[in-house]
């Protein structure tokens, strides 16, 4: 495996295990919910999620710190959660623009066994590094504290291309 697919896999697992496991057999590709959510709540996860995409790309990170779930908050302080960001920017680059492209519906499991319906949101993204459509950027939210909250986000890219829903 060549550094860069050493590296991208690493802050993958890195974003991933910080806040929790996705579990895979949950997830759908369709963006229509099979849940019981309302298309208000969708809506409201929609609206957080690009307010966190917007953070990245303004690089407002105070602000995209608040809206991360409280156990994210609560393990790193700000100092800390800088230096993921720092890393993942280092690595990928700057978002100078996103484009919504699709969501996902499933579940996220956490350490401690406590699992949580996640909606994932996916969009293309551009970075100084990388033009628009060979990097994506993800976003989990979650239920968290009576609201919603960013469970937690990272750029990746599909070295074997990326599925057609994001093209």
């Amino acid at each position: 495996m060549n550094m860069t697919k050493t590296a991208t896999l690493c802050l993958t697992i890195l974003l991933g295990f910080a806040c929790g496991c996705v579990r895979p057999p949950g997830v759908s590709t369709s963006s229509k919910s099979t849940t019981n959510e309302s298309s208000e709540e969708r809506e409201k996860a929609r609206r957080l999620s690009d307010s966190i995409v917007d953070n990245l790309v303004r690089d407002s990170r105070t602000d995209l710190r608040a809206k991360m779930e409280r156990g994210m908050r609560d393990y790193y302080d700000e100092k800390s959660f800088s230096s993921i960001v720092d890393q993942m920017f280092g690595m990928y680059g700057k978002p100078l623009e996103a484009e919504y492209k699709m969501d996902d519906v499933g579940s996220k499991t956490y350490p401690d066994g406590q699992s949580k319906p996640m909606r994932k949101f996916w969009y293309s993204v551009r970075t100084t590094k990388h033009e628009k459509g060979s990097h994506y950027l993800f976003v989990e939210i979650v239920p968290d504290e009576g609201g919603l909250a960013g469970s937690s986000f990272a750029i990746v890219t599909f070295p074997l291309g990326a599925p057609p829903a994001l093209r």
